[in-house]
């Protein structure tokens, strides 16, 4: 499957933190790794730190900064850093307070499907 990005959907974040911009994933056909481009808006914050039994995060920054935080360490990610998380380890991400911009993020998820298990929809630092 080629497309061009200005084809492609946009959906709502979860928490309304942003959006999302649906590249490949279970929903036109990729059965194995889902890949989006979100963008988290200014004032969204880290979101709830959790953790995926199965799937594994790469998290690459075109735009903007991001903060991410994975079993307590804090990491500040800017255009072109790539996070890489296994399965398992505690994490949340958001546009760091600092930036001027909303982050802007290629996200791959594999194996896709539903696997977000929150641990404490209060800690932002994930065990820090």
């Amino acid at each position: 499957m080629v497309f061009n990005l200005t084809q492609a959907s946009s959906v709502p974040m979860n928490l309304d933190r942003g959006t999302t911009t649906l590249l490949f994933g279970p929903h036109n056909g990729a059965r194995n790794v889902d890949i989006h481009i979100n963008v988290i808006a200014l004032d969204a914050g880290c979101g709830p730190c959790h953790y995926h039994e199965r799937s594994e995060n790469v998290y690459i920054v075109l735009e903007g900064s991001l903060e991410v935080w994975i079993e307590g360490v804090r990491y500040i990610l800017g255009r072109d850093d790539v996070a890489f998380i296994p399965a398992g380890l505690r994490h949340c991400a958001g546009t760091a307070a600092d930036s001027s911009k909303p982050a802007r993020v290629i996200e791959i998820y594999a194996p896709p499907g539903p696997d977000f298990h929150v641990v404490d929809d209060q800690d932002r630092t994930c065990g820090a």
